[in-house]
């Protein structure tokens, strides 16, 4: 049996491709014993009452490490439900181009403008766009978390192209914005290198992200980078308890999820304090504010053959707990700790699953040496990481897996989406019971996920007109109409609220002058007269300016709003 101390050491660990055969050694931590099998298997009190299996292991560039198994019972009982109207959406950006623009990643602005065609607004604005509007994510003054992987190095860790290409759209904010931006991660036993390592997932791969923070900064941004590794092992209190220490704050053992939960609250580097529960603490007022506090999800997609088949949106929640003071973290992904502490800090505000490489070989990962990675180019974003989940394992990690000459049966432990008692299957639908349970709507439904897909290959409407010259760039529309000269495609000013289309020809209202009914050129005294003389049913009639087969109010307005010269 480990003391505390040893146990709180030992729980920063997580496993690797050889859990399933523990390497015999002599280098064994205090107190440890060895099994039958030539590992070694040994029990921490306390946290885990359930006595998880410790193993010793081979990780590639760190050596012999120590882990925990997992191996969560199913659960008993009848298992929450979503909401039977929920709909997931899932937004999908392929053929990213290989190269960024300056500070833009290409396919990252696609994935930005394909949100927002769809109603959900990147920025958050008085002013609407395409991008931006009253109910958007991220306002001027908001401070954003922006939660990467970094704990493994080469094609392992979020693409850092992708990285700046979000932090500059997030700079980009149309108001002005005067927010500020961190990055984070906790990379647990890894050595993270300040965030500077010399291999990194980008096209060139000295780009790191303290480069990236570093150019932001001398551009005069609050950018920076917080490493919650530093602090994983020191417990807190929070800000509003009179503790100014950064630091994880830790709740009782909780038997469901085999498990403590644990989240950071820190100093940024120019002084904000976050609670990622709570959100910003304003020492002065002695309160929080938590809607300006956003917080994006950036994973990588990837297979995890250590231990938990597949890792995505889910599963990057691994930075955010600590493995340290005795949370037992690790082995408890599988009882649904990452679903419980997504609903314990809310949602993230959006999930961009970063597609780019992934590790497409079943029997490795979650490290991802070049050599090993596969291009994909492509990125996925959602508010439902479940959803998110599932449809990017089904739809671009199992292809790559078959891309890459392997086939089915996948190994174990399983990154596959239609064995529910598979690893994969098993952390992700734990998680998901907790999210639901705690009222919020997610799936792991495919039918039930809405998906919006566009290319960025150059014409992602495929209209014939490259998307840098098309004036609706999201909708086909091959004759390219303007009729207002104003640079706006006819058919995407309709569609997007721009202008309106009484009698849905597909010409704007502004161009027909419809409500000049006796044709004088301008709408007039006799033009109402007419509304009013042919009142009632009317089939194809002038005077039905909205041709619903009915001269009524619609009509009169119509004729009200356009009163005066024709355009």
């Amino acid at each position: 049996m480990f003391g505390k101390r040893t146990c709180q050491w030992l729980g920063a660990i997580f496993g690797s491709a050889l859990l399933a055969a523990p390497i015999a050694g002599s280098d064994e931590p205090q107190d440890a014993h060895a099994d039958g099998d030539g590992g070694a298997r040994h029990q921490c009190p306390g946290a885990a009452q359930s006595a998880p299996t410790l193993v010793k292991f081979w990780v590639p560039s760190y050596g012999i490490q120590w882990g925990f198994m997992s191996e969560a019972p199913e659960r008993s009982g009848p298992r929450p439900q979503s909401p039977e109207d929920y709909r997931a959406r899932v937004f999908h950006v392929r053929d990213c181009p290989v190269d960024s623009v300056g500070d833009h990643f290409v396919g990252l602005d696609q994935l930005i403008s394909l949100m927002g065609h769809e109603g959900l607004k990147f920025y958050r604005s008085d002013t609407e766009s395409l991008v931006a509007g009253p109910e958007g994510i991220i306002a001027a003054d908001d401070v954003v978390v922006i939660k990467i992987n970094y704990q493994w190095p080469q094609r392992g860790g979020t693409n850092t192209d992708v990285l700046r290409g979000l932090i500059r759209r997030v700079l980009d904010h149309p108001d002005g914005f005067t927010g500020e931006v961190a990055i984070c991660e906790n990379g647990q036993f890894a050595q993270m290198s300040n965030f500077n390592r010399s291999s990194n997932n980008a096209q060139d791969i000295g780009l790191s992200p303290r480069a990236i923070v570093d150019a932001f900064q001398a551009q005069g941004f609050d950018v920076s980078i917080s490493d919650w590794t530093q602090i994983r092992t020191t417990e807190v209190s929070e800000f509003d308890q009179g503790d100014d220490t950064d630091g994880y704050v830790l709740y009782e053992y909780d038997a469901t999820i085999n498990s403590r939960v644990s989240y950071p609250k820190y100093q940024t580097a120019y002084g904000t304090r976050i609670s990622l529960k709570y959100g910003i603490w304003n020492s002065s007022a002695q309160t929080y504010d938590r809607s300006k506090l956003k917080f994006i999800n950036v994973p990588v997609l990837k297979s995890h053959h250590a231990v938990y088949g597949a890792t995505s949106c889910v599963k990057n929640y691994m930075g955010v707990v600590t493995t340290s003071l005795a949370t037992n973290a690790h082995n408890a992904v599988a009882y649904g700790l990452m679903g419980r502490m997504l609903t314990e800090l809310q949602l993230a505000d959006l999930n961009i699953l970063d597609c780019i490489w992934i590790n497409a070989d079943p029997f490795d990962g979650p490290w991802t040496d070049y050599d090993v990675a596969t291009r994909r180019d492509e990125l996925v974003a959602s508010l439902d990481p479940v959803a998110a989940d599932i449809w990017s394992v089904t739809n671009i990690l199992i292809p790559g897996f078959l891309s890459e000459g392997h086939t089915p049966p996948w190994p174990t432990p399983s990154a596959d989406p239609d064995l529910p008692e598979g690893a994969f299957r098993n952390y992700l639908d734990n998680s998901m019971d907790e999210i639901l349970s705690a009222g919020y709507a997610v799936t792991n439904d495919l039918d039930r996920i809405d998906l919006f897909s566009v290319s960025a290959d150059g014409d992602m409407d495929g209209d014939g007109y490259a998307d840098e010259v098309d004036n609706c760039p999201y909708n086909a529309n091959p004759d390219q109409s303007d009729c207002d000269d104003d640079g706006v495609g006819d058919l995407c000013a309709i569609l997007e609220g721009q202008s309106n289309d009484l009698n849905g020809n597909g010409v704007p209202d502004e161009c027909e002058c419809l409500a000049d009914i006796n044709g004088s050129g301008a709408v007039e005294f006799l033009d109402l007269l007419a509304v009013l003389g042919r009142w009632g049913p009317c089939e194809s009639c002038a005077e039905d300016i909205d041709a619903d087969g009915l001269v009524g109010f619609a009509d009169l307005v119509a004729v009200l709003m356009s009163w005066g010269p024709c355009p």
